[in-house]
Order: structure tokens, then C-alpha cells, then sequence
């Protein structure tokens, strides 16, 4: 499998763990702004080389930014609703890629400077870290 191979596939199945979890909108830009929520954002975070050789790497791990974006303008309890969208995603992301979440970290921000919202920030596929490991 080539690098842009793995990369299309992991891709695809994060994609697709996102969409069974109820996400109609998967953004991939993390500077476009959402038109409706809940959403997601899935942005390529690092790569890694391994299995080197004196010339090249063999492979390479990549590690992605999953943000999942809830409205939290008068709503009386949206860590209820990101907690439950972050399990429903983690389900399906542990049975398409066989690994589980390995951090996850909740946060209130704003959308075009106006809208209120809690994100939940999952890094995914890191090396090293995680029950995947």
C-alpha cells in the first residue's frame, strides 16, 4: 500500500465512522466555518516515517484531528449531546479501524464570532499512544 493509499483509506474510514454516527456535515478544512451543527471537522495532523532504511522510510504512521461541534447557544446541557456524539462515533471508529480514542479534550469557543459551541477535540491514530499501540 502506497502512503497517498493509506492515506485515502484511513481517510475514508474515519469519514465513514463520522457519517454512521449521524454527521451529515464532515468538514476537512479546519478554517471553514459550519453551516449547521452538529458537525465535524477531519484535518491531517502529522505524519510519522518508520521502519526505516538507510535511504527511506518503509512506512509512515498518520495521526488525525477529529473535531466534533455541538451548538451551545441557549441549550441547557450541550456536553449531554457531545458526549453522546463522541460515544456514538467512538463505536463506529472502533469497529472500522480496530483502535479505540486516545484523547479527547472538551472546550467552549464561537463560531463566526458569534455563535456559542462545545467542540470536543479527539487526536486519533497517533504513534505510541492509545489502546491501539
Amino acid at each position: 500500500m502506497t502512503a497517498l493509499e493509506k492515506y485515502q483509506a484511513e481517510r475514508s474510514c474515519i469519514s465513514e465512522a463520522l457519517k454512521l454516527a449521524g454527521l451529515t456535515e464532515i468538514l476537512y478544512n479546519k478554517d471553514n466555518i459550519p453551516k449547521s451543527l452538529p458537525c465535524a471537522i477531519l484535518i491531517l495532523d502529522s505524519e510519522t516515517g518508520k521502519n526505516g532504511t538507510s535511504r527511506q522510510y518503509v512506512s509512515t504512521d498518520l495521526a488525525w484531528t477529529v473535531f466534533l461541534i455541538v451548538n451551545a447557544q441557549n441549550v441547557s446541557d450541550p456536553d449531554s449531546e457531545l458526549y453522546s456524539l463522541k460515544e456514538k462515533f467512538r463505536s463506529y471508529y472502533q469497529k472500522l479501524m480496530n483502535r479505540d480514542l486516545p484523547s479527547v479534550e472538551y472546550y467552549t469557543s464561537r463560531i463566526d464570532g458569534t455563535r456559542l459551541v462545545r467542540i470536543a477535540k479527539i487526536d486519533l491514530l497517533k504513534t505510541g499512544i492509545g489502546a491501539g499501540s
